[in-house]
């Protein structure tokens, strides 16, 4: 598995292609003179149209196809309605406040989606107006060096003016220098709530892209009364493996082959938007494909993050989807960029190794106290779990849960995805860039009540003279069969 770069902590479009509205026109009759087309003809060509006419008069006067069409279904904002491309794929968080269409006949890097963010004004902060918004957007862009603003287009909306922004930019997901990325944006205001419509495409002509969101557009309107064909397709679930690794500052190894203090499976349900956080100890003794046993976290110290991937889907007997990982350096200042983080902490801390100083309770904490409170194993533990370590791995789980129900702002979603450009500065993974789109619909959508943090039922244990951590193997595999069947 190469190591190429991504988008860290779950965030992070989608697909979309040109279609054509066909009807069939009933015919006309003939003549505007008052004189039938049998008086103007030969018998046998009158007594042809007579028959014709006969025909028509027995037939529909109007054959129309009916419309591919999908229906929001709220009963917070005003619904709407478009018509989705056959064959495309629709991917619905539940009422239509997120919704990506993809075309799943993509070929090669090539990929075409379409993401709509339905937001309450009141949650946009600062970008109180419509030139704000688009200044937002293009601004994002001019911070990337490489991306080339694109000439507004003026379009309508339902029968509102709007203007279509949009730019090319290269992606840090791709090593590929040719290979380009296309961001168009625009957005309509109604009762309220604001109506986001983006574009993303890979490898795509400008053209071509222009010509899908402009023919998607002229099918989105208010009229929720058509009738819905379009439902939404199942999601699949993701399995990905979060790695903390202990190296940075003067520790050496890194994200190729540093000791992976934290190890966290997360699964989680694209449909529902429920899962479960699986910590699992670092000292874990496990088999190592190609090396005998040993400590699971010896397994990226050994072979990276390939080996780690094989070490950890041999233990669980779950398929990995992908994974992320970061380090010291990147973790401090990806949590500042979000925002910081809030989480419940349940006992007293004062660690001056990791220089964690928290009170019990709830805290607010910016990217050092949140990597302190990570690193922090001198503890006894909250009564749900056991103490030292294995506190520290369930207060981990806890950040990164936190971080997924961290509501996304508007603007960080219409940044998106020049936004994964700035991640990648602090993470990185073997994600690709299809695989950031299925998390898109629940994006923002989290919540820390359904997702559920458990750990490896084990317990520290000498191994010969290695001070390690053993597991109850029929628990564990009744634990991870329970996984694959939410």
């Amino acid at each position: 598995m190469k190591l190429t770069k991504i988008i860290a902590i779950f965030l992070t479009f989608g697909l979309i292609s040109s279609l054509a509205l066909l009807s069939i026109s009933s015919c006309s009759k003939n003549g505007d003179s008052g004189k039938s087309t049998e008086q103007q003809a030969p018998a046998s060509v009158a007594q042809t149209s007579a028959e014709k006419t006969d025909s028509e008069t027995t037939a529909p006067a109007t054959t129309e196809e009916k419309k591919n069409y999908y229906v929001s279904s709220s009963e917070e904002f005003p619904n709407y309605s478009f018509i989705c491309p056959e064959g495309w794929q629709l991917l619905d968080s539940g009422d239509g406040s997120r919704i990506l269409i993809k075309n799943p006949d993509s070929t090669g890097n090539k990929t075409e989606s379409i993401y709509i963010i339905v937001e309450p004004l009141e949650k946009m902060g600062e970008l109180k107006t419509d030139e704000q918004i688009y200044t937002s957007y293009t601004d994002d862009a001019a911070k990337e060096g490489k991306a080339v603003i694109l000439e507004d287009e003026k379009m309508s909306i339902d029968g509102n003016d709007v203007n279509l922004a949009g730019y090319e930019y290269k992606s840090s997901l791709n090593d590929d220098e040719n290979i380009k990325n296309i961001d168009y944006f625009t957005f309509i205001k109604k009762d309220n709530f604001i109506y986001a419509v983006k574009y993303m495409g890979q490898n795509i002509e400008n053209r071509q892209a222009k010509k899908t969101i402009t023919d998607f557009i002229s099918t989105f309107t208010f009229n929720d009364k058509v009738e819905k064909l379009k439902e939404k397709d199942k999601n699949s679930s993701m399995n990905i493996l979060i790695l903390g690794d202990d190296s940075a500052f003067d520790r050496p190894g890194g994200r190729v082959n540093g000791r992976t203090d934290i190890i966290i499976i997360f699964h989680i349900n694209l449909d529902s938007g429920k899962g479960t956080v699986v910590t699992i100890p670092r000292d874990t003794w496990v088999n190592i494909p190609g090396h005998k046993e040993g400590k699971i976290n010896g397994a990226h110290a050994i072979g990276g993050n390939e080996l780690t991937v094989q070490t950890i889907e041999e233990f669980s007997g779950l398929t990995i989807d992908g994974y992320i990982i970061t380090d010291f350096d990147g973790f401090k200042p990806l949590i500042d960029f979000l925002g910081g983080v809030t989480v419940e902490v349940g006992e007293n801390l004062s660690d001056g190794f990791s220089g964690c100083y928290l009170t019990k309770g709830v805290h607010h904490l910016n990217g050092e106290q949140a990597l302190a409170l990570c690193r922090n194993r001198y503890r006894s533990g909250d009564g749900s779990t056991q103490s030292g370590a294995f506190a520290r791995e369930k207060e981990a789980a806890k950040v990164v849960t936190a971080l997924l129900e961290q509501k996304s702002t508007f603007e960080r979603l219409i940044a998106l995805p020049l936004l994964i450009n700035f991640f990648l500065k602090y993470t990185w993974t073997d994600l690709q860039f299809k695989d950031i789109l299925r998390l898109l619909p629940i994006l923002g959508k989290v919540k820390t009540s359904d997702i559920e943090i458990t750990g490896v039922p084990s317990w520290p244990q000498n191994v010969g003279k290695a001070s390690a951590v053993v597991y109850d193997k029929e628990a564990t595999q009744e634990l991870f069969d329970q996984i694959k069947n939410q």
